[in-house]
């Protein structure tokens, strides 16, 4: 690796993510603005962490970490953030692939922003359909109750009532700042995201890309979702259950709420709602998972890094 700083630094978690993984790599390799592939295995299956070795001794520009176990999202993020060299990070879901573009959109959206900035962009499903969490608002303890309890089914009425994400809305014509944007999908100066002190690694997955947003727009930073920046995104590749996903999820709004929670008032309602945010959380993740129907994975067209 030069001494030399890169230009960006694509940052990818794994853990049990299976084939999409290797998708998700050759996307990165073909990328001619993607300088250095870091890959944090977080403890993947024996014959996994072979092949990404293999991988790593065809391709200079990748490299894995291991040997820290599974430390969540946020935890593994900064560990690869930690040990890389370009200007800007990429964090990129191990099941997501980046669409071509791509970075070229995210860096010229920086353009007249304040810093430390984000950038994200769109998080598309295999069935072609924009996902939640590419542009949102900021999570208020008043947005999460009307997420949980279902009140953004009267938004059409008020908008008060409306929900904190966009994706159903008309994309934008150039990029827009909004609340938050997904860590499947994001981007970062390197020196921004070490004087925003990184992720919070107390949250395990999930929540942490709204700390992180939080945290630069009241540092008098700024988030912006770029609409001609995407990524094709699997989800849910791991086999994690989807109750234990959504426990996590649950405790991680739960903390979100205590950390910023600005007065004593805020602070106790904050502790007092905890066990029912959690509690919620895993009633979402307990339905999702019996009326879900069973994924049929398509074969991944990616065998390998193509030359």
């Amino acid at each position: 690796m030069t001494d030399l700083p890169l230009g960006v630094s694509a940052i990818v978690v794994s853990w049990h993510t299976g084939p999409r993984l290797y998708e998700c790599l050759n996307a990165l390799a073909m990328s001619e603005d993607i300088d250095e592939i870091i890959v944090v295995d977080n403890g993947n299956p024996k014959g996994e962490r072979a092949r990404l070795d293999a991988l790593a001794q065809e391709d200079a520009r990748l490299s894995v970490h291991r040997g820290q176990g599974n430390v969540g999202f946020a935890r593994g993020c900064n560990l690869g953030a930690t040990r890389a060299a370009g200007q800007r990070l990429l964090f990129i879901n191990p099941d997501a692939v980046l669409q071509p573009e791509s970075i070229a959109a995210m860096i010229a959206a920086e353009r007249g922003r304040r810093r430390p900035l984000i950038v994200g962009g769109r998080v598309v499903g295999l069935d072609g359909r924009e996902q939640r969490g590419g542009r949102r608002d900021t999570l208020t303890p008043w947005s999460a109750f009307r997420e949980f309890s279902g009140l953004t089914r009267l938004g059409r009425w008020s908008k008060s009532l409306g929900s904190m994400h966009h994706e159903h809305e008309d994309l934008p014509d150039e990029p827009i700042a909004v609340g938050a944007v997904s860590g499947a999908f994001m981007m970062i100066r390197a020196d921004d995201f070490r004087d925003l002190g990184g992720f919070d690694g107390d949250y395990f997955v999930h929540v942490e890309d709204l700390d992180i947003c939080r945290r630069a727009w009241d540092q008098g930073g700024a988030v912006v979702f770029a609409p001609q920046a995407w990524v094709r995104h699997e989800g849910a590749t791991s086999p994690a259950s989807a109750v234990r996903v959504a426990w996590y999820k649950g405790k991680g709004f739960a903390n979100y709420f205590r950390k910023f929670a600005t007065t004593d008032a805020a602070r106790r309602t904050a502790n007092l709602s905890a066990p029912f945010i959690v509690g919620a959380a895993v009633l979402q993740g307990l339905a999702r998972s019996v009326t879900a129907p069973r994924k049929q994975r398509a074969p991944t067209p990616y065998e390998s890094f193509e030359e």
